[in-house]
């Protein structure tokens, strides 16, 4: 089994995602199920009060919960599953997943959640928004890869955008194409949209 504890890097680029409203238990020993928070309903309201460091230290993994306001922008993942993940995001700094990578964003523009495909339209994976979450740095995967942080260290942590359309754009140049979640195929092929939130009638 990898070690979950965080480098010093690691622990200086996860504090701005170490809060409450942000930061999320996941049970590390549940076979099929360990990307899944362990509350109930937690994207309604959950307000988690052990930090990153306590979960990891009392042998849990944990998520950080995208689509939540940091500072003036908010929090996306770009998520990317294909074996080609890491020539296709030509980034040199990124987290190593079991099967591929997550780039972290943080846009002014909230998108929704979509899933990523090549030009064929074939899925290489997903942008998760409001209400989803991914398996944090330090997490160890059932398989036993960890989750870890690569690249070097004076590139920032996170992508910067404005708008979606600069997000768009980003992918755009790097074959990367999205279309609404659930969907493949070249014919569903979209512009990112903007997330709306649901008003109550």
């Amino acid at each position: 089994m990898k070690d979950a504890q965080l480098t010093k890097t690691e622990s200086k680029y996860l504090k701005m995602f170490d809060r409450r409203d942000i930061r999320i238990r996941i049970a590390r020993e549940i076979k099929n199920h360990s990307k899944y928070p362990l509350i109930e309903n937690w994207t309604v309201y959950y307000s988690e009060p052990w930090t990153i460091s306590q979960m990891l230290e009392k042998g849990f993994n944990y998520g950080i919960r995208t689509g939540r306001p940091v500072g003036n922008y908010f929090n996306v993942v770009i998520d990317l599953d294909d074996i080609w993940a890491k020539e296709r995001i030509k980034t040199v700094r990124y987290v190593e997943t079991n099967k591929g990578i997550h780039r972290y964003v943080l846009i002014k523009e909230l998108p929704k959640s979509c899933w990523l495909v090549n030009q064929l339209g074939d899925k290489i994976g997903e942008i998760h928004s409001r209400g989803r979450q991914v398996v944090g740095i330090g997490s160890i995967h059932e398989k036993g890869t960890r989750y870890t942080l690569k690249g070097r260290i004076n590139v920032k942590f996170s992508l910067q955008f404005e708008k979606l359309t600069e997000l768009q754009e980003f992918l755009k140049e790097r074959n990367i194409f999205t279309t609404s979640w659930g969907k493949k195929g070249k014919e569903n092929i979209r512009d990112l949209e903007l997330y709306q939130a649901k008003t109550k009638s």
